[in-house]
C-alpha cells in the first residue's frame, strides 16, 4: 500500500508534465523540527531542498507536487537519562536524533496579486516520505565527570522508515521568479511508539 502510494504520485508529477500551464521550481532553505506525543523535547536545526512544479486550473488555483530532501529529528537534554544504568552512575544525557527523508508533498495552491510584481501564495495538502539516512548521537556525563558518546542508526529496529502527513504552507513571489516561504509538516504516521514529526521551514525558491 505504502509504495502503490508514493508510485502513485511519481506518476502524477510525470503525467502533469506534459500541460502548457506547467512551470518548475528549485528550492532549498533552513527548518525546525521536533516530534509530538514524545514528551518534553526541544527544536533541532536542519535543512530541506528539492524541485517541485506549480499547474495552475486558472488565475487563482492550482496544485504543487514537489520532490525534497528533508531534515527531522529532534533534541533532548536532562538530568536522568532514559537509558539509565546504576551501576554506570550517569549524571545527565544529551540526545540529538537526525533523520533524513525523500518527501513528496502535493498541496493545492492559490494565488492572488499583491501588486504588478508581488503574488502571495497559500497552500495547503499532504505529505508522504520515506526514510533514508539518520544517526542518533548520545552525549552521556558520568558522575565522575568523564564524558561517553554513543552513535546509532535512527531507524534501528522499531523505528517506522514510512512517514506521512499534513503540509500547509505561505509564499511570496517576485516577478514570477523569485521567492521566499514559510511551510509546516505534521506527522499523522506514528514513527517510534506514539512519536509524530513535526517540522518548521524557510524556504527560498526560483521559477523556470
Amino acid at each position: 500500500m505504502k509504495k502503490k502510494l508514493i508510485t502513485t504520485l511519481l506518476l502524477l508529477l510525470v503525467c502533469l508534465s506534459g500541460y502548457s500551464q506547467i512551470s518548475w521550481n528549485a528550492k532549498a532553505g533552513v527548518n525546525i523540527s521536533n516530534t509530538i506525543n514524545s514528551g518534553d523535547v526541544d527544536f533541532k536545526p536542519g535543512y530541506q531542498f528539492g524541485v517541485g512544479m506549480d499547474y495552475y486550473f486558472n488565475d487563482h488555483w492550482g496544485i504543487q507536487p514537489s520532490l525534497m530532501l528533508i531534515s527531522k529529528g529532534y533534541k533532548i537534554k536532562g538530568d536522568y537519562p532514559p537509558f539509565i544504568n546504576k551501576s554506570e552512575q550517569l549524571k545527565s544525557y544529551d540526545i540529538t536524533d537526525n533523520k533524513v527523508y525523500v518527501e513528496l508533498p502535493l498541496l493545492l495552491t492559490y494565488r492572488f496579486n499583491v501588486s504588478g510584481k508581488y503574488k502571495l501564495i497559500f497552500s495547503g495538502g499532504g505529505y508522504v516520505g520515506y526514510g533514508i539516512a539518520g544517526k542518533t548521537k548520545n552525549t552521556a556525563t558520568l558522575l565522575n565527570g568523564s564524558i561517553r558518546k554513543e552513535k546509532m542508526d535512527s531507524f534501528s529496529e522499531g523505528v517506522e522508515k514510512f512517514d506521512t502527513g499534513l503540509a500547509a504552507g505561505a509564499t511570496l513571489e517576485y516577478k514570477e521568479k523569485y521567492s521566499i516561504g514559510i511551510s509546516s509538516d505534521f506527522g499523522l504516521q506514528s514513527t517510534q511508539s506514539t512519536f509524530k514529526n513535526r517540522t518548521y521551514g524557510l524556504t527560498f525558491g526560483y521559477r523556470f
